[in-house]
C-alpha cells in the first residue's frame, strides 16, 4: 500500500443460516439506493461512454459458471421466440443442445466458455429499434413469463455487481463474503474497463436500499432467511435479528 493512500473502514453484518453457513455483507453497499440504469443513462463497461448504444454490461460475451450454468441457458434460448430476440437467426432450427451450445458460445482465450458477441455486443442483447425493446432476450423473455429473469440468464448476469468470495475453513465450515463488485476485480482487465457500473453517481438514485432492490439475487444465493434479516437490518438502523438456529452437524 502506497505511504500517501488513506485507510478507510468499511462496516459488516454477518448472518449464520440454517445450514451454519456464514454470510458476510458489507453494509455501506447494502445500505447505499444502487440501481442499475441499464438503458437509463448507462454508459457501458468500455473506457469509452456508450450511452447512444445501450449495451450496458453486455459488450463482451457472458462467461458461464459451470456446465449447468451453461445447459440452463441453452434450455431457454432453444424456446426464445424471434419476436423477443433480435438476433434469433443466430440459432440453428432444430439443434439439440450441443449443436446450439456451438452456434451461440465460444471458447475464450482463456479457456472459459462465453456467449458470442454479435455487432459489438452479447448475443442475446436485444438493440435500440428493436420492437421488443432493448434489453437482455432471455430477461425479457422470463418478464413476459412472469418468472425471476435470474432463472433464465447466465449467473454472472444477475450476480453483477454483487461479488461472492467463498472461503472454507480447516474444519469445512463455509463463509461467505459479499460485497460490491470493484475495479480491481477484474486483475489488470480492470485498466481497459469504463467501469460505470457502480462508479456512476447517476446509479444511486434509486427508491429502495439494494438489500431490498436486490433481494431475489440474494435469495437465490443465501436463501430467504439470510435476505430478509438483511433487509431488516439495513432498513431498521442496524437492529438485532434473529435466524433460526443452525442445523448440528
Amino acid at each position: 500500500m502506497s505511504p500517501h493512500q488513506p485507510v478507510a473502514a468499511t462496516d459488516w453484518v454477518s448472518f449464520v443460516d440454517g445450514a451454519g453457513e456464514t454470510w458476510i455483507f458489507e453494509l455501506p453497499f447494502f445500505r447505499s439506493n444502487w440501481n442499475c440504469i441499464f438503458g437509463n443513462g448507462c454508459a457501458g463497461i468500455e473506457l469509452d461512454p456508450d450511452i447512444a448504444g445501450q449495451r450496458g454490461c453486455c459488450s463482451y460475451g457472458a462467461h458461464f459458471a459451470d456446465d449447468a450454468d451453461l445447459s440452463r441457458v441453452m434450455r431457454v434460448a432453444v424456446a426464445l421466440p424471434s419476436d423477443l430476440w433480435q438476433h434469433h437467426g443466430q440459432r440453428p432450427e432444430g439443434a439439440d443442445l450441443e449443436t446450439m451450445t456451438e452456434a451461440l458460445t465460444r471458447i475464450d482465450d482463456e479457456g472459459d466458455r462465453i456467449t458470442n458477441v454479435v455487432d459489438g455486443a452479447c448475443v442475446f442483447l436485444n438493440r435500440p429499434g428493436f420492437d421488443a425493446g432493448i434489453g437482455c432476450a432471455l430477461h425479457l423473455a422470463a418478464l413476459k413469463a412472469e418468472i425471476e429473469p435470474l432463472e433464465w440468464k447466465p449467473e454472472v448476469c444477475w450476480q453483477l455487481p454483487i461479488r461472492v468470495e467463498h472461503h472454507l475453513d480447516d474444519h469445512d465450515n463455509s463463509t461467505h463474503l459479499v460485497r460490491q463488485w470493484l475495479r480491481r476485480d477484474w486483475g489488470d482487465a480492470g485498466d481497459g474497463l469504463g467501469w460505470w457500473c457502480s462508479e456512476a453517481p447517476e446509479a444511486y438514485q434509486g427508491a429502495n436500499t439494494v438489500a431490498r432492490y436486490l433481494r431475489a439475487e440474494i435469495v437465490a444465493l443465501a436463501g430467504d432467511a439470510v435476505a430478509d434479516a438483511l433487509i431488516s437490518f439495513v432498513e431498521n438502523a442496524g437492529t438485532t435479528v434473529s435466524l433460526p438456529s443452525p442445523q448440528r452437524r
